[in-house]
């Protein structure tokens, strides 16, 4: 083979592997998955704006408007064009091929549904019920208003706390500091899994937390980690569809039991 035939070869998109697991972690598949999502979740919180007020910001969508903003970049749809930029560089650069397949998306959905049963069986031995009724449960307003945030929980927080701090704490660990790259992947998760159990407390005075608040942080870094997991072997879309049907399980139980 020749120079310029190897270095075609080696510029050459990788096609062969096409099977339900690659295609699933193609960064335009996870797009295609989770735009539906993106959509009702803009349209919704517009709607409760012109109708009944503003839906509290997620805490992560606070934290997109900070750190961006420090950059001097500022637009009111700020988060959603972030995942759908990210998402995009991120299939240019990966050369995958394009195109949708509405098949696959379904049985992402489906996956995306039995990842997340761990996570209520960890909740129930955790805290002895049925789903962890703390978080998005003690915020006011309506259920929808509640299942419009568990929709939108789960994509920023997937993308601000593994598709965005594990990939900068691994760059940070393995690039500049030099770790072998199994442990900085190893730390990358656990410190974003520390991040994340802290995100969801108001206030961090671990001297005086409870039995209960310990158990809490016990349990959302354990779902950090299983998050860290589910991105690392089955993609973004997969992990953000997974983390809100959690979420919508969550904020429905309390409102099925009272009817």
């Amino acid at each position: 083979m020749s120079d310029r035939e190897r270095q075609s070869s080696k510029a050459a998109p990788r096609h062969g592997i096409t099977s339900y697991w690659e295609r699933t972690q193609w960064p335009l598949q996870s797009l295609c998955f989770l735009l539906p999502l993106l959509i009702i979740y803009e349209v919704g919180t517009l709607i409760f704006a012109s109708t009944a007020g503003a839906l509290p910001m997620i805490r992560a969508e606070s934290l997109l408007y900070t750190a961006f903003g420090a950059l001097g970049v500022t637009s009111f749809y700020l988060p959603p064009l972030i995942v759908v930029i990210v998402l995009l560089v991120w299939h240019l650069a990966r050369r995958d091929p394009w195109g949708l397949e509405p098949g696959l998306y379904v049985l992402m959905a489906v996956e995306s549904i039995l990842l997340a049963l761990p996570l209520l069986v960890f909740s129930a031995v955790l805290f002895r019920e049925p789903v962890m009724q703390a978080g998005l449960n003690e915020l006011p307003g309506p259920w929808a208003a509640k299942l419009l945030l568990s929709i939108g929980a789960g994509l920023y927080e997937e993308l601000v706390f593994r598709l965005i701090l594990i990939a900068l704490l691994h760059l940070f660990l393995v690039d500049l500091l030099a770790l072998p790259a199994h442990w900085g992947a190893a730390l990358a998760v656990l410190l974003s899994a520390a991040a994340f159990g802290l995100y969801h407390f108001e206030e961090i005075n671990v001297l005086n937390w409870t039995s209960q608040e310990w158990r809490r942080m016990v349990f959302y870094m354990g779902a950090g980690v299983y998050f860290a997991a589910v991105y690392v072997l089955r993609g973004f879309g997969i992990v953000a569809a997974c983390h809100a049907i959690y979420d919508i399980v969550v904020v429905t139980a309390p409102y099925l039991q009272s009817r």
